[in-house]
């Protein structure tokens, strides 16, 4: 989220017409929030999925998966970079 809001104050900041600068923010933010990283529902069920896309995302990194099992690490580290 820190990252997007400084993609969002540089997009503010830039030169240009400041309608121009609010529509296209509210555009990114309408795109952002569809991310996993954004928002998700955590299930079981899903969570293979679910931090698939944040790793895709680059919400989270393979080294922020350090205290999971050896199997779920080498398992999103074999999926991840297949990619």
């Amino acid at each position: 989220m820190d990252r997007l809001n400084k993609e969002y104050i540089e997009l503010l900041s830039a030169e240009g017409n400041a309608s121009d600068k609010f529509w296209t923010l509210e555009k990114r933010i309408r795109e952002d929030k569809k991310d996993c990283g954004v928002q998700c529902e955590m299930s079981r069920s899903n969570q293979f999925y679910i931090m698939m896309s944040l790793l895709n995302e680059g919400a989270i990194s393979l080294e922020d998966l350090d205290d999971f099992s050896d199997e779920l690490k080498d398992t999103m580290k074999h999926f991840f970079e297949r990619r």
